[in-house]
């Protein structure tokens, strides 16, 4: 179970205080109401009714409508979580009012949400008003699961309440292993006799509180499952990643997974696939080489796999301030497509230091990522200057597509390094021509996402021929994205090969260990 904070979800200045107290300026928030409240302010096809009312009661993810919420709960964005009632203090709440509720996680930005009524207290003071709380002890902490709708099929970005901790059936040999994730989105994974047990979200385990919880919810799942600690456990490539010591720590025998590698085996390993070609549209990896992957084609045989494709490597100014600061991938790009920097939205001053890094080649880590080149397009429309959550310039970028339409861009492709490479400069460049041409902000954004999408999966197509496999799914994070995902499967249709998304995990980093379990028990 969980606590939440709840305020009135349809007076932006309630919910503009409550991200001011809270610190948390961007982030959406997820929102109860009964359906047909949520009918006002939301479309809600018949398979996300079906989702919203089914017993898990997970947040859905729907497209808005109308102008029953305030914009503070979802700022910048073309879609709303939203939930029904699921409990009975719930339904007596909204027996008494007949407005939605914002209902989120009640806790800091980046720590576990808070469980002991001591805690919620204190540490909750100076945000929450008035407190309605429980005499009884809640056990294990338990996030609200997150749902959306991509390619027509719904897909996880949180698995948790509703089916954690409900196994997924794979059978990957006689011995128990665990597998802990990587460091953002975590969750862990126990394989024992045929099923995989995947854990409720854990967070960001770049603070010691979400390490603890890491742990204690380990101690527990392992209690209730009655398997004594595995031997052998499996984490991330990254060398400095707090799971990587921990399973370090704790394991006889450490297995380490590359990070895409763990996404792709994650896919197969829920459809029962002996082989596939993977399309990893994901932000940051460590690469087998050390370098930062991201956009990757993996062509993957019962846990063999080659990096058979990849996005083309762009110079990311500063390392990870890029991430933060989407300004400068949009300035790497346009210095790489020889255009003028100054369109990136960045500050004089940080655009004289974005191109003195990259003249110098002063902390420019190359990169292949799909969500760095997505958060440069997000940046240069002038949608994003500053990530403030995770996925945010994406988001953005997404949401003014939703109302554009794309043009038709031949993406090119070319070898590289004995791999196919989709050349996203010359992409950026053809983007950049458009604008020049008119072309409106939401028909680039939308450009831009299916370009990406139709592009990777030409790839694809051409190394699932070339390898005699049948099959191409589509993983990370960005696999959320549905015209991305769309746009995929059509192009993979057209070429006359099944296409398979993930239906039982969530294809970015929540759904990462469950991968890892599979490709250690593939003998990596």
């Amino acid at each position: 179970g969980g606590t939440h904070l709840a305020c009135d979800a349809a007076r932006e200045e309630v919910v503009s205080e409550l991200r001011r107290r809270l610190g948390r300026p961007g982030q959406p928030f997820a929102h109860m109401a009964q359906l047909p409240l949520v009918r006002e302010f939301a479309e809600v096809p018949p398979e996300a009714e079906r989702l919203l009312g089914s017993p898990r009661r997970p947040i859905v993810v729907l497209p808005k409508k109308g102008e029953g919420l305030a914009p503070s709960v979802a700022p910048g964005l073309h879609t709303v979580g939203t939930m029904l009632p699921y409990s009975g203090l719930h339904h007596l709440l909204f027996k008494r009012i007949d407005f939605p509720l914002v209902m989120t996680s009640a806790n800091l930005p980046g720590r576990p949400m808070l469980i002991e009524n001591e805690r919620i207290l204190s540490e909750l003071a100076g945000v929450a008003d008035g407190f309605l709380l429980h005499d009884r002890r809640i056990v294990a902490r338990c996030d609200d699961s997150v749902v959306r709708l991509a390619a027509g099929a719904p897909v996880f970005l949180r698995r948790s309440r509703g089916w954690v901790p409900e196994p997924i059936p794979v059978d990957l040999g006689e011995e128990p292993v665990l597998a802990l994730g990587a460091e953002l989105n975590v969750t862990f994974a126990l394989y024992h006799r045929g099923k995989a047990f995947l854990s409720q979200h854990i967070g960001n385990v770049e603070h010691l509180a979400t390490q603890e919880f890491l742990r204690e919810a380990m101690e527990h799942l392992l209690r209730i499952t009655g398997v004594p600690m595995p031997e052998v456990l499996v984490c991330d490539l990254h060398p400095t990643f707090p799971t990587a010591r921990l399973a370090e720590e704790l394991g006889k025998r450490v297995v380490r997974v590359q990070h895409h590698v763990a996404h792709v085996a994650g896919l197969a390993g829920e459809h029962g696939l002996a082989k596939l070609v993977g399309i990893a549209v994901d932000g940051y990896g460590y690469g087998a080489d050390g370098g930062a992957w991201g956009g990757e084609v993996i062509a993957w045989r019962e846990g063999e796999w080659r990096r058979a494709g990849s996005l083309l490597p762009v110079p990311m100014p500063g390392g990870d301030v890029a991430t933060l600061r989407p300004g400068r991938m949009a300035a790497a790009y346009l210095l790489a497509a020889g255009l003028d920097p100054k369109e990136s939205s960045l500050d004089e001053r940080e655009l004289r230091i974005v191109v003195h890094q990259m003249e110098r080649k002063l902390n420019c880590p190359e990169t292949t990522s799909a969500g760095r080149f997505l958060d440069a397009v997000s940046a240069w429309l002038g949608l994003s200057r500053q990530r403030t959550y995770e996925g945010e310039p994406a988001m953005r970028l997404e949401a003014a597509a939703a109302a554009g339409e794309p043009v038709p861009v031949e993406p090119e492709v070319v070898e590289l390094e004995g791999r196919l490479v989709l050349d996203t400069v010359a992409l950026f460049r053809q983007l950049h021509r458009l604008r020049g041409e008119g072309l409106s902000v939401p028909d680039l954004a939308a450009t831009a996402q299916e370009a990406l999408a139709r592009g990777l999966a030409r790839m694809a197509t051409r190394i699932a021929r070339t390898d005699g496999i049948g099959v191409i799914g589509l993983t990370g994070g960005a696999a959320v994205n549905d015209a991305i995902a769309s746009a995929v499967r059509e192009e993979v249709g057209k070429a006359g090969l099944r296409y398979v998304q993930h239906e039982k995990v969530p294809p970015g980093d929540g759904g990462l260990s469950f991968g890892q379990l599979v490709q250690a028990g593939m003998g990596s």
